[in-house]
């Protein structure tokens, strides 16, 4: 293994190898690394051909070459995709918004969005019948909220919104506009994706899409099969980590050996790669022709495989091609990429042959002619573009099968407006009013770029196909950049409003509840209303047309309910957008709140009911109090999990119910049940007079429930009463690791005397906010002359210093030694003072040292430390070898926990210029005697009676990732965690310096001193981590 070349700095999200050169994303843009002289190296400096966000999570990611020759990149929803990389008039999609797929030029000058509406997807798979394929992530943070959506993979249409908007509103599956769901897996990371087009696997994963979750540990298998226009599919976990070793999957990719090769990392995780091979693969048939050999390459658009197929393609020429697509005889497999060669290396399809290939009565070899005309019409429209022939373009949005339809719809996009298009308004109006639901998405997007001439047109042709081209016509209509609103509006109401009275089917009450909502302005985040209310909210004020709405209020208003779950849940919502004043209406909503009923639809429901503006009666307050109350108790019975979004959202609704009804809160305390942890978020509302009932209701549930499941916020809202005994409850905690931080922070308020151990304890938390509280404690306790305080503060000051924040601290702590002890070293305060100050610190310890030889400064000192400044006084320093250290290093394995991106160790760049060299070696041979917070271990005991140690490198509501100090990285399940506490012994072993003689000593800090300066310090090829 060699390295190809030393960056991007950031690393990179995405690669592709075009011929020598290879293509990479990261250090803010799109790179290309040239290798001209073919030595397996890239030659100086890379070359940037686009600008990009990169590096966060969420920015750009992966980078491919397309079927047609153009690139494709992903981006997630922070690599700040706008307008401005649409330069082309060709773009399906304008004005992005969230994460999007682009496309470019081959030579990068100008771009597109082909798609978005995605959270952050890492990476796509092209499939052989040309469409894209896109594993979205979810938004753990809001699980089991009404608008939580899983991972899923998507089918990408053309123009496609994936319907992530905001963390407050994600759009589901079923909506018009969303496009084709293949495979929903819940909860996960989704990061590479490849289609296996090769044949070393049998022939069931032909065609198969591999998408892998980081979080899980999993590599799924999506086999797909045609639905309509679309796909669904058959989904497996193909591979998993197992025994509960860590298997965290990064991307994969298919070699030209037919094996499957996955990459594994991230965040501290180990690196790796795997192979996945399979057994008793019988051997592959030889191509009988070079033009069987492009017609037949595996993974053709790979790297490798265009190495071998393109300039064949190109030494045979056009016309091999052009017969072999028009050949029925052949596979419809070879004839698409017949199609497909034709697009990228020769300009495309001509009329003549594109004309040939429309015969939808040519069935083909193999009955897949449909799929060989949807490619052709493909063609057409890539090579086209603005060039389209309307006329042209009709014949095929009239063939019979979705799939071809569905293509011409996509090229369809490409239209000049200029044209005339009234070749395309008839079988565009039929497919407006067709059974299939994403060429009627499409359509709608196609009439959303028509010339505005046509609309007329286009709107008396969907009348005579019926109520749903009308709703469909009626929302491409409502998109248009040329709309005239109030009249759209005007047509819209009734037209909804007779879909939802009449004997329609279900799907189609939805289309039309979602023209409703794209009528008040579709769902989202605005200023005028808090994230929980982003899917209930209308997308601009309603006031200045209060009267225009009141009809529909009203209408809708008598609708519900329909007795059909999915529709009544829209129609809700398009309710709560309108904001109808209608005490009728609002006995109806809270019908839906039950003993038995699912929370999550609870929530819905009460959500709905803060945005009905009408006064509560007494029995509708109780209705919405008990409610209230019982989602704590429902989601614990149902083991339904919640994270860290869950309490904010929760308030932003309770804040509004109470403004509209200011006795709610009152009302709460007297439902039974009430005072388990989940309802502390109630008490921000809760009227002075009932803040003592409250507290009472608490410590009642507390003293009820032996296995009461305590939490930070039970302790804090205890720790806020002046009653003694809630006081002492919360004294009580201390042993339980869970909640001691809490606990801490609650006694410093008020600091006791009695507490001061518990203080100097908390000085060595992994938090903060703790330290800084017992820091305020024992500053407002009188000063402590004794050994275990100044130890105690020593090893605080030894520890703190990685941030702002810390350096603060710190000098919290170095006031706390002077007031304690009357002594004073050459500290520096302020903002100049946020440095190292390794002699400072060094001064302090050998003052606090020399003052109190016995205090035990580590409970794991190795015998060495004392004997260590004498050591070091023999080291001739002047005659340290960097080389050798170097080797030092890479011997001692200090690479594992200190090499590239490794989460386990801190980084060692200009660690010799924050610390003496007393101190740095002390550390080494003392791992244990400052550990920083973040560096401190967590032990894990399981259900299954395994104890596990080491640094969570993630951590979600319903699992962790720990890597532990021999790099086994393990995954372990939230509800197998049978207890969790840290460790102040590090992961660093000890003994990392026996044996050494001085000029290793020499030899290893010279090494050490080069770190973090540029081009040196990197260690020999084999140190560190894959």
């Amino acid at each position: 293994m060699q390295t190809f070349a030393a960056g991007p700095q950031s690393g990179a999200q995405g690669m592709y190898f075009q011929g020598r050169h290879l293509l990479c994303v990261g250090d803010g843009g799109l790179w290309r690394y040239s290798d001209d002289d073919g030595d397996g190296r890239a030659d100086g400096s890379p070359v940037r051909l686009l600008s990009l966000r990169t590096g966060g999570e969420h920015d750009s990611h992966a980078v491919q070459l397309g079927p047609e020759g153009w690139w494709y990149l992903i981006a997630g929803n922070t690599a700040e995709i706008t307008e401005k990389h649409a330069s082309l008039p060709t773009s399906p999609v304008k004005r992005p918004r969230a994460g999007a797929l682009l496309r470019f030029t081959p030579d990068l000058s100008r771009g597109e969005i082909f798609a978005d509406g995605l959270r952050n997807a890492y990476d796509f798979a092209l499939h052989s019948a040309g469409d894209v394929l896109i594993f979205d992530s979810d938004d753990e943070r809001e699980m089991s909220l009404p608008w939580y959506r899983p991972t899923r993979v998507f089918h990408t249409l053309a123009g496609a919104d994936h319907g992530w908007v905001s963390r407050g509103w994600k759009r589901p599956n079923y909506f018009c506009d969303m496009p084709p769901v293949v495979g929903s897996f819940g909860r996960g990371s989704p990061t590479g994706m490849v289609c296996y087009r090769h044949t070393q696997f049998p022939a069931d994963y032909h065609d198969a899409v591999f998408a892998l979750d980081w979080t899980y540990g999993r590599v799924w298998c999506l086999r797909l099969s045609p639905s309509g226009e679309t796909w669904t599919s058959r989904s497996e976990v193909f591979l998993s980590g197992v025994d509960g070793y860590g298997f965290a999957p990064t991307d994969c990719d298919v070699g030209p050996d037919g094996c499957l090769y996955v990459s594994v990392g991230g965040r501290g995780t180990r690196g790796a790669v795997y192979r996945v091979q399979a057994v008793d693969t019988p051997p592959g048939v030889l191509p009988a022709s070079e033009l069987e050999s492009c017609l037949a390459a595996p993974q053709p658009l790979a790297s490798w495989s265009r190495e071998r197929w393109l300039p064949q393609a190109q030494t045979l020429g056009r016309q091999p091609f052009v017969d072999a697509a028009k050949d029925a005889n052949r596979p419809a497999a070879q004839r698409i990429r017949a199609i497909e060669i034709l697009t990228e290396a020769f300009g495309g399809l001509d009329e003549a042959t594109l004309e040939g290939l429309s015969d939808p009565s040519v069935a083909g070899v193999d009955r897949q002619g449909h799929l060989v005309r949807a490619r052709a019409v493909w063609s057409w429209g890539r090579t086209q573009g603005a060039r389209l022939e309307p006329a042209v373009l009709a014949r095929w949005l009239a063939d019979p099968h979705p799939m071809v339809v569905r293509s011409a719809l996509e090229a369809a996009l490409n239209l000049d407006p200029q044209r005339d298009w009234r070749p395309v308004v008839e079988p565009l109006v039929r497919v407006l009013g067709g059974e299939f639901r994403f060429n009627r998405q499409l359509a709608m997007l196609v009439v959303s770029r028509a010339p505005t001439s046509l609309l007329a047109e286009l709107s008396q042709a969907a009348t005579k196909h019926g109520p749903r081209a009308v709703i469909s016509y009626a929302a491409g209509w409502l998109a248009h950049p040329h709309a005239d609103l109030p009249r759209v509006r005007k047509a819209t109401v009734p037209l909804a409003l007779a879909v939802l009275r009449g004997d329609y089917p279900p799907d189609l009450k939805l289309d039309a509840l979602r023209l409703l909502q794209w009528m008040l302005g579709d769902l989202g985040p605005s200023e005028r209303h808090p994230p929980a209310f982003d899917g209930y909210a209308p997308g601009f004020d309603l006031q200045p047309l209060e009267r225009e709405f009141d009809e529909l209020r009203g209408a809708l208003a008598e609708v519900y309910p329909t007795g059909l779950t999915v529709v009544d849940q829209e129609l809700s919502r398009v309710l709560a957008m309108l904001s109808p004043t209608n005490q009728r209406l609002l006995d109806k909503i809270l019908s839906r709140l039950t003993d038995q009923s699912d929370p999550i639809d609870d929530l819905h429901h009460l959500l709905v009911a803060a945005r009905l503006p009408v006064p509560r009666s007494a029995v509708q307050r109780q209705v919405i109090a008990k409610a209230l109350v019982q989602l704590d108790a429902k989601f614990t019975r149902l083991k339904l999990p919640q994270d860290s979004a869950w309490n904010d959202r929760v308030r932003e609704l309770y804040t509004r119910l109470c403004e509209v009804d200011e006795h709610l809160a009152a009302a709460l305390v007297d439902v039974e049940g009430f005072g388990r942890p989940g309802h502390v978020v109630f008490m921000s509302q809760m009227p002075a007079a009932r803040l003592t009932t409250a507290l009472s209701a608490f410590v009642r549930q507390i003293q009820n429930d032996p296995d009461y499941p305590w939490n930070n916020d039970v302790v804090f809202l205890l720790g806020s009463s002046d009653d003694p005994a809630h006081r002492q409850l919360v004294r009580s905690l201390y042993d339980r690791f869970a909640v001691r931080g809490a606990v801490l922070m609650t006694l410093s308020e008020r600091p006791d005397p009695a507490d001061r151990a518990w203080f100097r304890e908390g000085l060595s938390s992994s938090q903060a906010e703790v330290v800084e509280a017992c820091l305020t404690a024992l500053e407002a306790l009188p000063a402590d002359h004794s050994a275990e305080e100044q130890t105690a503060l020593l090893r605080a000051l030894r520890r703190l210093g990685g941030d702002a924040r810390e350096y603060r601290l710190r000098e919290r702590v170095v006031k706390l030694l002077e007031r304690n002890t009357g002594h004073r070293e050459p500290f520096v305060f302020g903002e100049a003072g946020h440095q190292p100050q390794a002699a400072a610190i060094a001064a302090w310890t050998r003052w606090i040292e020399s003052r109190w030889p016995m205090a035990a400064l580590s409970s794991t000192v190795d015998p060495d430390v004392a004997a260590l400044p004498q050591r070091l006084k023999s080291v001739d320093w002047s005659r340290g070898d960097a080389a050798r250290g170097a080797r030092l290093f890479e011997v001692r394995t200090c690479g594992q926990c200190h090499g590239g991106r490794s989460a386990l160790g801190p980084d060692l760049a200009g660690v010799t210029g924050r610390f003496s060299r007393e101190d740095l070696f002390t550390a080494i041979v003392d791992p244990s005697r400052d550990v920083s917070a973040r560096y401190q271990t967590t032990i894990l005991q399981t259900r299954q009676g395994r104890t596990l140690s080491g640094l969570i490198v993630y951590e979600s509501v319903d699992g962790l990732l720990l890597r532990n100090a021999t790099q086994q990285t393990f995954r372990v399940e939230t509800r197998d965690i049978e207890e969790r506490r840290q460790s102040p012994v590090s992961l660093m072993p000890m003994g990392l310096l026996k044996d050494l003689a001085p000029a290793d000593y020499a030899d290893l800090y010279a090494y050490l001193a080069t770190l973090g300066r540029k081009g040196d310090g990197v260690p020999p090829t084999g140190s560190g981590t894959p």
